[in-house]
This record gives structure tokens, C-alpha cells and sequence, in this order.
């Protein structure tokens, strides 16, 4: 976890493949997958876990249940050393200058979050646990709850990205070197939480806006256009105006204010983060469109009124339209 590895002594990957190292890179390999099981499941249950509830569900098969627990236990101990304990009954795990990426994930910030090496990767990839039924179970519970909050997070981080877009006055500027560099930031967050979800109308919404931004018109056409027909294939359907409005953006940018369809898509990826489970990841989202909203309220309230034209005078010209951060997806 190089991003966030440094805020830590130790460092607890358990998104992609799982992995404990210290702050030098040193890892610790453990003996058994079902340690591996083991301590996902003591760092994201709700509460402390009896050792007959986690022997049940772990080591139901073994001759000696009980046992195969203690060894277990035993092994997280060794992994954890100075850094934490595991003891009592029920099984508390504590830990001391320990940085786990799933709880980055689901109840930190998004700039700590898109720095985690394993963001958007299965809980547990590789890890297959033989004769514990209803771990698997609880399992793909929880690899669910994390791709919705991953999805989320990449979703925030695109729209956080182009927050910082300068404007010029009340007119757009031609994006240089830096706003397309942001752009390019922005951009692969997107397409990163599009593969989460290929099929999410706010995620493809954001990548061909990104594209049109970026002036490059002519992959914002063949992204629409593969999805345009995934979705035929796939639902029977058609874009909906969200994505079809994303294919007209201007390829300028003004970002200090967020447009409607920015906010929408940050409450829809809020609301199906929550809706997943993962509840702090939504949250986040929605607070952050709330304040988006407010924020536009007010820009809007203290801007003056354009002059109304002269009678007679003629019609006066469209302004170019701001360029937000709408719904978003890249077909996978």
C-alpha cells in the first residue's frame, strides 16, 4: 500500500491478493488460506466474533475444531507482532499503527482510498476456502459491499479530480498541458470504476464526458457506440439522455461549479453504494453532492443577472455550456 503504507507500520491488504508487510516492504507469509479467512473476517464483522462462532464457520470439518481456531489465532498473532493482539472469548483483534485497506475503503476519505494498490480488486482474490460453506457465503457478501464502495470512491475521485480545473471568469478557457493532464487523472479513474460495473449508465456517462472534454471526439463516439450496443445486446434497451447528453459535451471546461447531472451521478452512486452496504462510502458521496448543490445554489444566487437585450435587438448568442462531471461508465 504504498500510498497510505507510510501512515502505518504494518500494512493489512485484503483486496486482490492478500498480503502483511511493514513499513520496509517485508512481508509475512501465512501457512494456511484459512488464516487469511480468518482475519478478513475479524476485521470486518459488525463485532467481536465467540471462538465457537468462528470455529463453526471456519473449521467445522476439522477433527478438532477448536484446535485448528487456536493455530490459527496463533498465526495472525505472529504476523501482527508488536502491532496488535487477539485474545479472549469473544475474539477482539487490536491494532497499534496498523493501516488495513478495506477499512480505508470503507470509512476513510477518497484521496487515502484511490492510493490503496488493491482498489476495485475481489476481497480475498485467490483465496478458496475448502468445507466452510457459510463463510463463502458471508463472503460474497462482503466482496459486494466493497465493489459497490470501490466503485463509489473511483466514481468521487473522477468528479474530485476535475474540482480542481481553474476557470477564467465566466467564460471557458482551452484546456492546456495542466487542466488535460487533469483530465487524463480523471479520466482513468472513471474507466477503472466503468469495469466495476460495464453496465452502470452513470459511470459510462463520465467516461465519454471526460473524452468530449478532452477534445478526443472521436473515442467519446466509439465509447457511446459499444455501448450503445452492449446495452441492446445485454438489456434490449437504448442510452438513456444522461449518456446521450454526455456524447454532446463541449470540449471546455469550467469546474467550479458542478452541473445537475454531476450531482445526480454522485447521488446515485451514493445510494447504490448504500444500498450495497456499504454504508460510509455512500454517505460520503451523497455529502459530497450535497455540498456540490450548495455550492452551485450559491454561486448562482451571488452572480449578477445578465442585462435583458433591447427590444428589437436580436436574439443573443448561447453560451458555451459548462463542462461538469456527469453520469459516468466505459463499457468493459
Amino acid at each position: 500500500m504504498a500510498g497510505i503504507a507510510s501512515s502505518g507500520s504494518l500494512s493489512i491488504q485484503l483486496l486482490g491478493r492478500p498480503r502483511i508487510a511493514d513499513r520496509s516492504g517485508a512481508a509475512y507469509q501465512f501457512r494456511s488460506r484459512k488464516s487469511w479467512a480468518l482475519l478478513a473476517y475479524l476485521v470486518l464483522a459488525e463485532r467481536p466474533p465467540s471462538r465457537r462462532q468462528l470455529a463453526g464457520l471456519l473449521f467445522d470439518e476439522a477433527d478438532d475444531p477448536g484446535r485448528a481456531l487456536r493455530w490459527n489465532l496463533a498465526e495472525i498473532r505472529r504476523a501482527l507482532g508488536d502491532h496488535g493482539t487477539l485474545d479472549g472469548d469473544p475474539v477482539v483483534l487490536q491494532r497499534d499503527d496498523v493501516v488495513v485497506d478495506v477499512e480505508v475503503v470503507m470509512r476513510g476519505s477518497w484521496r487515502d482510498a484511490i492510493a490503496l494498490p488493491g482498489l476495485g480488486a475481489e476481497l480475498l482474490e485467490g483465496v478458496s476456502v475448502r468445507g466452510a460453506a457459510a463463510f463463502d457465503t458471508w463472503l460474497l457478501v462482503q466482496q459486494r459491499r466493497l465493489a459497490a464502495a470501490s466503485e463509489a470512491i473511483l466514481h468521487e475521485a473522477a468528479l474530485g479530480s476535475l474540482s480542481t480545473l481553474a476557470t477564467l471568469g465566466d467564460r471557458p478557457t482551452a484546456l492546456g498541458p495542466a487542466p488535460r493532464s487533469v483530465i487524463g487523472t480523471a479520466l482513468g479513474y472513471a474507466v477503472r470504476a466503468a469495469a466495476l460495473s460495464p453496465l452502470d449508465e452513470n459511470h459510462q456517462a463520465l467516461v465519454i464526458r471526460l473524452l468530449r472534454l478532452a477534445g478526443d471526439d472521436a473515442a467519446a463516439a466509439r465509447q457511446y457506440a459499444a455501448f450503445a450496443e452492449r446495452l441492446n445486446l445485454e438489456l434490449g434497451v437504448t442510452p438513456s439522455a444522461v449518456v446521450r447528453s454526455a456524447a454532446r459535451e463541449t470540449a471546455y471546461v469550467v469546474a467550479d461549479e458542478a452541473d445537475v447531472s454531476t450531482v445526480e451521478a454522485l447521488v446515485e452512486a451514493g445510494s447504490a453504494a448504500v444500498a450495497a452496504g456499504a454504508v460510509d462510502a455512500g454517505v460520503r458521496s451523497l455529502d459530497t453532492a450535497a455540498r456540490l448543490a450548495d455550492r452551485g445554489t450559491s454561486d448562482r444566487a451571488q452572480r449578477p443577472c445578465p442585462p435583458r437585450p433591447r427590444r428589437g435587438a436580436g436574439p443573443r448568442a448561447p453560451r458555451a455550456g459548462r463542462g461538469g462531471s456527469g453520469p459516468a461508465v466505459r463499457g468493459g
